[in-house]
């Protein structure tokens, strides 16, 4: 099959609408994403199949054997935010307090072939599936289930800044949005807080927001590989 005979859903060429082939719009059952990047000769991450979503989780602790999860968020690119938020009665009343906000997380995280972090490898990711192994949520960033872009690395090797937060990117970037949060009101989400909770929350929309906004400035200076979480 050769390009020039692939339609896109409006039934127009690579050339007319190039937009299309770059969006996965493409009226052709092709086998999988290699296949995709040799005819379309557009990057294997557009394959239509596959869902991007950016990914943020906030917790009361660093280490998953003494934190539990607060909220997380999942931005699919260019579309909506899906949310979830523990409650004061989960953290009061419940042995395995943040279970509930995990399944949902993993339900939601189903929905995605490749997910993009900032330093989630060191973090988010190896928090939330030590987490899902305790409550025996299975099939959360098991092997080979969901590829991973982790943006740190790139900031790191491509960008010469004194540091490589990510506010500190958002900054040099001029990237607006990330939302400051004081110790305070940290403390007062850890007990339930709803009003606190809330602020974790719209601190943690924030952030995949930007996430995503850093992901387009880096993407031209490194080339994706298919990396499992």
């Amino acid at each position: 099959m050769k390009l020039k005979n692939i339609r896109c859903v409006h039934r127009h060429s690579i050339e007319t609408h190039p937009a299309c082939f770059a969006q996965g719009h493409v009226d052709y059952e092709f086998q999988n994403d290699r296949e995709w990047e040799k005819i379309t000769n557009t990057p294997w991450y557009t394959f239509p199949e596959y869902k991007i979503g950016y990914f943020d989780l906030e917790t009361d602790g660093i280490k998953t054997d003494f934190g539990t999860a607060l909220t997380w968020c999942i931005k699919e690119k260019g579309g909506k935010i899906a949310s979830g938020v523990i409650t004061k009665k989960e953290l009061f009343t419940t042995i395995d307090v943040d279970k509930r906000l995990l399944q949902d997380l993993a339900d939601e995280l189903a929905k995605y072939k490749i997910i993009v972090t900032y330093f989630g490898t060191r973090f988010d990711v190896p928090f939330v599936r030590t987490k899902c192994m305790r409550y025996g949520i299975k099939g959360v960033f098991e092997y080979g289930n969901t590829y991973h872009f982790d943006l740190f690395y790139t900031a790191k090797s491509k960008l010469n800044l004194s540091r490589k937060s990510l506010d500190s990117v958002c900054d040099y970037l001029g990237i607006k949005g990330k939302t400051p949060i004081d110790k305070e009101s940290w403390r007062r989400a850890k007990y339930g807080n709803p009003k606190a909770l809330k602020e974790v929350l719209r601190h943690n929309e924030g952030d995949v927001v930007i996430t995503e906004r850093v992901h387009e400035e880096l993407l031209p200076f490194r080339k994706w590989i298919r990396t499992s979480v």
